[in-house]
């Protein structure tokens, strides 16, 4: 009986081959990796919030005006422009956003399959095997969603930190504004304290003064001098602080504020725009994506202590020479399940779950307190400017004419200049405050509210 040949057993083999590369290829195509967000996309956010975007690139040259550098007044819009294309603080966390994508990137690649050869000795033939840790195809969509998730949160981590610098900008601006403001405030005093000084003297050369009465007006005057040498310093800290903020440290350009009128005014009440920002703020947003992660992370750490191997093994056989074999490794749980690895993902997902709630409070403290502090400064101004400030001016008027003419005495004009002197240095610094407030409100709300309309028939 003639003996019939044994069939070649690497041709069965292929179709289990071609069956095994077309399921990882489906599981690789059926689950493509997200593109993520970049720097371009905080931008973007930045952008729709308060109509100013960020340096997308952020690796270009530092910006400076060649106005600026000529002396030009600098407005409050473009003030914040530049803060976001140069300051090197909002610069940096923007890598943030690259290393998350990096991540993101690395958790949509599968590993690569690993092989080894037994070179054949005597009595023992060669034998090679292919390996690869199937269970990185179903960890690998768990992975993905969390580095992204990560990457979510950090983009819109970093557009509430574009936020916080326009914040930190513009409230930088009012105190630079404000110490111009009390220059002017000082100049006036000394304006005004000289005409006093010289209605003084104008008496005494009359016989109507004592020499006491006109040494004290020309201290007063000094003291006035005085005031001004020292409120003139207060710039140049101020304009420190800001060119800090804008990027531009090393360069000594001076920075002057405009004098356009800011007079902001909502007729939103509290409550809505605290239900807009704990839906919309960046940091709250950031605080969900933060959660949705670690919980795609506590899933991995209940799953990814699990190895399985997809083993494809080739030895010398009566066949071909190349016979095939599949074969599993797996982990047997026996004494490590990551038991540790689990509860600390867990305790991660709780601390990131309960932060929502802290950051829920947070935002609503920053809405109240900054809409109170503006409807406060917003008050007080609009009482001093309609009120206070035409009464105290028409007073020291009618003061100085009845001390030239001889019908007052002088502390009643010392007591006059000192009440216009303390509303014009107060207007000023209410009016920072209003720039502060309305910058903060701004800020806790996670949007611009209104443009800033003149007012009508106020003088500045």
């Amino acid at each position: 009986m003639t003996e019939r040949p044994i069939p070649p057993y690497h041709r069965p083999a292929r179709p289990g081959r071609a069956g095994l590369l077309a399921l990882a290829a489906f599981a690789v195509l059926g689950c493509a990796t997200p593109r993520g967000h970049d720097r371009a996309g905080v931008s973007r956010r930045v952008e729709e919030r308060f109509g100013q975007p960020t340096d997308a690139g952020g690796r270009g040259d530092r910006v400076v005006p060649d106005d600026l550098a000529r002396g030009d007044v600098l407005a409050e819009d473009r003030a914040v422009l530049l803060a976001l294309h140069n300051n090197a603080a909002f610069r940096e966390a923007l890598v943030e956003l690259d290393l998350t994508r990096a991540d993101l990137v690395q958790a949509g690649l599968l590993p690569n399959p690993e092989f080894v050869y037994f070179w054949p000795v005597h009595d023992k033939p060669y034998k090679y095997f292919l390996d690869f840790p199937v269970e990185s195809l179903w960890l690998r969509p768990v992975r993905i969603k969390a580095a992204a998730a990560e990457n979510e949160r950090a983009c819109a981590r970093l557009t509430q930190l574009a936020l916080d610098l326009i914040r930190d900008t513009r409230q930088a601006y009012a105190d630079l504004q404000l110490a111009h403001d009390r220059v002017r405030v000082a100049e006036r005093a000394v304006a005004l304290r000289e005409r006093v000084a010289a209605l003084a003297e104008a008496r005494l050369e009359a016989g109507d003064a004592s020499p006491l009465e006109a040494a004290t007006a020309r201290i007063d005057g000094l003291q006035a001098r005085q005031d001004l040498t020292r409120v003139g310093y207060d710039v140049t800290v101020a304009q420190e602080r800001l060119r800090n903020f804008l990027g531009l440290s090393s360069c000594s350009i001076p920075l002057v504020p405009d004098d356009a009128l800011f007079d902001p005014r909502t007729d939103l009440e509290a409550d809505a725009l605290v239900a807009e920002a704990v839906a919309t703020r960046p940091d709250a947003v950031a605080a969900g994506h933060a959660a949705r992660a670690a919980g795609e992370r506590r899933r991995i750490a209940r799953l990814g202590w699990v190895r399985l191997l997809g083993i494809l093994d080739a030895t010398s056989g009566r066949g071909t020479g190349h016979e095939f074999g599949p074969a599993l490794r797996m982990t047997v749980p026996i004494f490590n399940r990551n038991q540790g690895g689990v509860a600390r993902a867990e305790a991660e997902f709780a601390q990131l779950d309960r932060r929502r709630e802290t950051v829920h409070n947070q935002i609503v403290m920053d809405v109240r307190t900054a809409f109170a502090r503006y409807q406060q400064a917003r008050a007080e101004l609009d009482l001093l400017r309609r009120k206070t400030r035409p009464e105290v001016e028409a007073a020291i008027k009618r003061a100085e004419a009845a001390y030239k003419e001889g019908n007052a005495t002088y502390l009643i004009v010392l007591e006059a200049n000192r009440q216009l002197i303390d509303t014009y240095a107060r207007e000023a610094a209410l009016y920072a405050e209003l720039r502060r407030a309305w910058a903060e409100l701004e800020r806790g709300v996670g949007r611009r509210l209104a443009p800033p309309v003149p007012p009508e028939g106020v003088p500045r």
